[in-house]
């Protein structure tokens, strides 16, 4: 084992301990970085796991097997992009989920609300809310589920009791007409 080798294992295996400890801190506590943070981290984590599945393939190593999983969850990954179908979304869906971004839908003040991935052919409309806390940390405060799309303009979200206040605009289509009211909806957090 040279020293690159042993160098680029020890950046992967530190960097994916700190990123299991993240998760069972934010498990615990419900405290953990900042989720841009962890996705650089898993990128880092995925770069290196794909070198050193070509330094290892030649010889063989058991190891390589491992490594492997990098590799094929890009392949899937491109593949999915170019031919699509539902073969590929089933196998993008499984393979993708620890590396797909988490987007933000609602960001005011120090709440965030990011819109969940639970892969392709998933339930819609589940939210995950968060409160940012010191320099890079966040605090889960929980889950939503909506019966439709999170509006992203003209609303207001509080969080009051362990329920968020969901203040947006509603249109109503009475008789040709169009009529925009603003609805207050209060949903319980899971």
């Amino acid at each position: 084992m040279n020293f690159t080798n042993r160098t680029l294992n020890k950046i992967h295996f530190s960097v994916l301990a700190f990123i299991f400890l993240n998760l069972f801190i934010q498990f615990v506590s419900n405290y953990g970085l900042e989720n841009n943070l962890i996705l650089c981290l898993i990128i880092v984590v995925y770069f290196t796991g794909t070198i050193l599945f070509f330094i290892n393939r030649i010889p063989f190593k058991k190891i390589a097997i491992y490594y492997f999983f990098y590799i094929l969850s890009i392949i899937i990954g491109v593949l999915f992009w170019i031919f699509g179908g539902i073969f590929f979304a089933l196998l993008a869906s499984f393979f993708l989920k620890p590396i797909y971004p988490k987007e933000v839908k609602y960001k005011k003040d120090k709440l965030i609300i990011y819109s969940e991935f639970n892969g392709f052919f998933a339930t819609c409309c589940e939210y995950e809310i968060t409160e940012n806390k010191l320099f890079k940390f966040q605090k889960h405060i929980g889950k939503i589920r909506l019966e439709g799309q999170l509006e992203t303009e003209n609303i207001d979200i509080k969080i009051i009791n362990n329920e968020v206040e969901y203040k947006h605009p509603k249109i109503n289509y009475l008789n040709d007409l169009k009529i925009e009211v603003d609805t207050i909806e209060r949903i319980k957090i899971e």
